[in-house]
């Protein structure tokens, strides 16, 4: 069973952050944090050094130097009675003058990457553990993964909503109090963005990393189910309806396409697959005569049949025109595929398979939808193929 566990940031939270520490000599551990790291060592949580180290890509020193500070700081703390269980650090930075680490990298915070790779050695709960940090990475870090970020620095230093400590030793104090078990379960996808950013580079960087936090979400069984579906509706030549408001509506248009040509295409297999979103004038009619709730619910009642298939696509779930027609569609014999985020509302409870992204931000949850629908299109278009085939197609 996976456990929580604590992912540390190394300069300004274990040892003085003196700018580009790469060099045994410039290594001075912060009072305090040694003797809180064997705390957490007593308390048998796992502990992880997630760090950038963008001096590599900058010239300043290099891979081994970093591994040579690394292994002064594993000698200093066994001397007294701690240790690390996993140390991790990111070379790369894109404004980098060494060519091999002048990029981007998903593993420089805050990108999930190393807290991804700390999740898998040490089998960590990411949702149950903590990052202690003193930067804004550092809580972004948390926050892409799940996980409950710690600040630590002088007083005026503090993020904004999120608990700040003097120093490691505060901070590890907190934890154990809290639990030496588990921490609290983040109940709701955390805001993004939670602070104002100034470059679009930065906000470019958090945003992927918020982006992966909230697919890594999505329960891949649902996703199975859902490809299942749909491969018997086209197996049976059912019809497929799929229907979405406002940037829905074009992942709703952009699925009969994917559905219709993409699917056909080296495959010679041959689906009817139609957006309830694209008729403008049958659309608007309904609205403007019956009301805006009715708008798929209608176009249902006249073209669907028993053993067709119904995918909504709703950020929220919580649209009556949404709700609507998955209970007709329940009522009438319609397998139901629900495509939410947020907290899914009503669509998420009542479609017989949802593939819920857990994010609060209406673009990372559309883009995640986006994704999901053409992965289910081109999983089943592979799946109709032989391997050779595969490998000489693009999809």
């Amino acid at each position: 069973m996976s456990q929580p566990g604590v992912l540390l940031d190394r300069d300004g939270t274990i040892i003085v952050d003196s700018g580009y520490v790469g060099s045994v000599d410039r290594v001075e551990f912060i009072d305090g944090s040694i003797a809180a790291i064997a705390a957490l060592n007593r308390a048998g949580i796992p502990v992880a050094v997630v760090t950038n180290q963008a001096g590599v890509a900058r010239g300043y020193y290099g891979i081994a130097d970093v591994e040579q500070v690394h292994k002064h700081m594993i000698a200093e703390l066994a001397r007294h009675g701690a240790h690390v269980d996993l140390w991790l650090f990111c070379p790369y930075h894109p404004d980098g003058i060494v060519e091999a680490f002048a990029r981007r990298s998903a593993d420089r915070k805050p990108g999930p990457g190393m807290a991804l790779a700390a999740a898998e050695a040490l089998d960590l709960d990411l949702s149950a553990s903590w990052v202690v940090g003193d930067s804004p990475a550092d809580v972004g870090l948390a926050r892409a993964v799940g996980a409950k970020p710690l600040h630590v620095g002088p007083p005026g230093s503090a993020v904004t909503g999120v608990d700040t400590f003097p120093d490691l030793a505060a901070a590890v104090r907190f934890i154990l109090d809290g639990s030496t078990v588990a921490a609290p379960r983040q109940q709701k996808a955390p805001k993004f963005p939670a602070a104002k950013f100034h470059r679009a580079d930065s906000f470019g960087g958090a945003y992927v990393a918020e982006l992966a936090r909230a697919f890594a979400t999505v329960d891949l069984e649902q996703v199975s189910r859902a490809a299942k579906v749909l491969s018997a509706a086209y197996d049976r030549d059912s019809a497929v309806f799929a229907c979405g408001n406002g940037g829905s509506a074009s992942i709703a248009n952009h699925l009969q396409c994917d559905h219709v040509k993409g699917i056909r295409n080296g495959t010679g297999v041959t689906t009817r697959v139609q957006s309830l979103s694209t008729n403008v004038e049958l659309f608007s009619a309904i609205a403007n005569d019956l009301g805006y709730e009715h708008v798929f619910e209608y176009q249902l009642q006249s073209q669907a049949r028993p053993g067709d298939v119904l995918i909504v696509i709703s950020s929220s779930g919580r649209s009556p025109n949404i709700v609507r027609a998955l209970d007709w569609a329940a009522a009438h014999d319609m397998p139901t595929i629900a495509l939410t985020g947020f907290e899914g509302g009503a669509a998420r409870r009542r479609a017989e398979v949802s593939i819920h992204v857990d994010s609060a931000n209406y673009g990372v949850v559309e883009d995640a939808h986006q994704a999901c629908m053409h992965l289910l299109a081109q999983y089943v278009r592979q799946s109709r193929m032989t391997p050779d085939a595969v490998v000489s197609q693009t999809f």
